[in-house]
């Protein structure tokens, strides 16, 4: 009796576990396309899992990928588009011609040339990441493409978030001052995302007091310059992992509640950040010539690595506003700098 039980539970797990291997096979297509299509949450853990070196590193590939206006030689950067978005995407090699492949878990690749697609971003806003991976070295780059949530500039507010009124009309014509289409969601399971090799998402978030989600603009050529600085710091022998960004994006809501009365700011648009090293955590700069004090000296020093670039022909892209601030009561000393393709000092 005893064994002949045993034969009949032994038999019916075998059925069990056979029927659900059927029941995979059967529902997975539709497991992968639902994937493809509401795969923000899984893509946002796939996205924070990255995490950078402990001691600095610059964390270049052997290749680039070229998105947009940008070329970008790191390992994770991130992208913003608009749901539904088509983005030209290039695989780039400064040295010998290599192969390279891509691979998304949403949106639609189409192969436009040698190492060249077409991304199309899926019409649901969220972060999904794409991953290049080079044939012979086997690196990979990873954009964390962050799909927007549109905005009506009618209204004031994005789902209770205060946004604010932008102006109307862009400064002199300039398309960096147009009114923003929409804007990045921000929330609990989002906001450690890395968004270059050394920032997370919730470094530019605006401080104004709000509940979950947040919502921000981010741009691009900024996080290629706090990349860029931050590995010139380093070389100096300073060792930071990133910035203390005390401020980046602003909505004109919150800039104004400041009493800032400057309609153009480059932090309403997201290519601005404030900032200072804190190697220490203290929030406050350190004392990077090693006098004893913290004074405008240490903002002076940051501003003249930035200096030292513009001259370079590789950097004009990356020419922007460079404001020193002095140590006041409620703060200490920090940099501005921006990305709004001309020059401009404070």
């Amino acid at each position: 009796m005893f064994a002949l039980k045993s034969i009949n539970r032994h038999h019916v797990l075998i059925v069990g576990l056979a029927v659900l291997v059927g029941l995979f096979l059967v529902f997975w297509p539709f497991f992968e396309q639902w994937g493809m299509d509401e795969g923000a949450l899984v893509n946002e853990e796939t996205a924070t899992a990255y995490t950078p070196s402990a001691t600095f590193a610059p964390e270049r590939v052997s290749f680039s990928v070229q998105f947009k206006d940008e070329v970008s030689p790191y390992r994770l950067m991130s992208i913003f588009v608009m749901p539904g978005e088509a983005v030209e995407l290039k695989a780039v090699f400064t040295e010998a011609k290599g192969s390279a492949e891509i691979k998304t878990s949403a949106g639609a690749i189409r192969e436009t040339g040698p190492e060249a697609w077409v991304w199309t971003a899926p019409d649901q806003p969220g972060l999904y990441p794409l991953h290049l991976t080079e044939g012979r070295a086997g690196e990979t780059i990873t954009l964390n493409a962050f799909v927007k949530v549109p905005f009506d500039h009618s209204q004031d507010a994005l789902n209770g978030y205060r946004i604010g009124d932008y102006a109307d009309v862009p400064l002199d014509g300039n398309p960096l001052y147009n009114e923003p289409d929409g804007f990045v969601e921000v929330t609990p399971e989002n906001q450690e995302a890395y968004v270059s090799p050394h920032f997370q998402l919730k470094q530019f978030v605006c401080k104004q007091a709000a509940d979950f989600p947040k919502y921000l603009i981010l741009r691009e050529r900024l996080l290629l310059k706090l990349e860029m600085l931050l590995e010139a710091v380093n070389e100096r022998g300073i060792a930071a992992n990133t910035f203390h960004v005390m401020s980046a994006f602003r909505t004109p809501f919150y800039n104004k509640s400041i009493g800032n009365r400057t309609t153009y700011s480059r932090h309403l648009y997201g290519g601005a950040a404030d900032l200072f090293i804190d190697t220490d955590g203290d929030d406050y700069m350190d004392d990077l010539d090693d006098d004893g004090e913290v004074t405008v000296a240490e903002a002076r020093w940051m501003a003249a690595l930035v200096e030292e670039k513009t001259g370079a022909p590789w950097y004009q892209p990356f020419i922007g506003g460079l404001g020193i601030y002095s140590p006041a009561p409620h703060r200490g000393p920090f940099i501005h700098v921006d990305v709004r393709g001309q020059k401009a000092r404070w």
